[in-house]
């Protein structure tokens, strides 16, 4: 039985129960971001980990190349939530009996492929035997700018909230392939070989953007995770999200809640003042969504035609 009811549940235990987590340099990040930043002369290190575990993440009938490439995918995209760039990742592998070669190889061309397209570079690992096949990718990761790193707790009232890229793909393409892995269209595309947003990462920060999260499980909880670590209320209008307009052909009831919590997409949350988002908005794929205001309590809603979205979803949750 599952002691837990969310992934933050989880960590506020270890945070209330276990002393190391918070016994952290001054200049250290540690839980509570999308990777831990470690300052070593001045020179900010960037760490985080993912793993991928069958018939939760990934299928033993898919093309083994996607799993590769995603495990090394996701890792890039938390380092580039917090403002930098991939250096290095190391993989445990645990393998079942059934198996084979063929699959292995196609894991690591995916895990090389990824690396080649979005930088960082194999540098070693574990392998074990295990009753459930998995792929745990350790990665570090330097900051574009010395002592400069972008988190969840640096949204302030008066804030923009823009999204990267289009949202809502993702979840469309899951429940494609779901039902036929062997369909490949721009919805199973972003599912299977989904792209870090390294590059926007760059421009972001280099424009004095601090506040951001990768958008992993959905607008509903990444963006209720901004709110609950800033301290604001964020309003989100769901006109100006970009999506799709094929999606309104694949959900025909709901589309709200698919769109809103559509995981796995790995674009890039961004908040900062109207003139840096707007600045950004010249130079790379963003769509301005929301705003944040001052709150004594962490508050996020979504709107449609001026009125609040009754939602009848929280996003992706592994406690869920």
């Amino acid at each position: 039985m599952i002691m837990f009811s969310s992934e933050e549940d989880f960590l506020e235990f270890l945070k209330k129960n276990h002393k190391s987590t918070n016994t952290i340099p001054k200049n250290w990040l540690g839980i509570g971001d999308d990777a831990a930043v470690i300052d070593i002369n001045k020179t900010d290190l960037i760490f985080c980990t993912d793993a991928m575990v069958e018939d939760t993440h990934f299928r033993s009938n898919q093309d083994f190349f996607n799993v590769g490439w995603k495990s090394i995918v996701s890792n890039q995209s938390d380092i580039a939530a917090m403002g930098g760039f991939p250096l290095g990742f190391t993989v445990t592998l645990g393998i079942n009996k059934y198996m084979n070669k063929e699959k292995i190889n196609r894991l690591y061309e995916g895990i090389n492929n990824a690396c080649e397209n979005f930088g960082g570079i194999l540098l070693g690992g574990d392998t074990v035997s295990s009753s459930t096949n998995f792929i745990s990718v350790s990665a570090i990761g330097k900051s574009f700018v010395s002592g400069k790193n972008m988190t969840r707790s640096a949204a302030k009232s008066g804030d923009i909230v823009a999204v990267t890229g289009q949202i809502g793909n993702s979840i469309a393409g899951f429940e494609i392939s779901e039902k036929d892995n062997t369909i490949s269209n721009k919805f199973t595309q972003k599912f299977l070989n989904p792209i870090p947003r390294i590059n926007e990462s760059k421009l972001a920060i280099e424009n004095g953007i601090i506040c951001s999260m990768d958008l992993s499980d959905g607008l509903i909880k990444d963006l209720y995770r901004i709110c609950k670590a800033s301290n604001v209320k964020i309003e989100i209008d769901f006109e100006k999200i970009n999506y799709d307009q094929d999606l309104n052909n694949i959900f025909t009831k709901n589309i709200e809640n698919k769109i809103l919590s559509s995981g796995e997409e790995y674009e890039l949350i961004l908040i900062g003042p109207a003139s840096k988002i707007k600045n950004l908005e010249e130079k790379i794929d963003i769509k301005i969504i929301g705003r944040v205001s001052d709150n004594k309590e962490p508050i996020l809603e979504f709107y449609k035609n001026k009125k609040i979205i009754n939602l009848s979803t929280e996003g992706f949750d592994h406690f869920g």
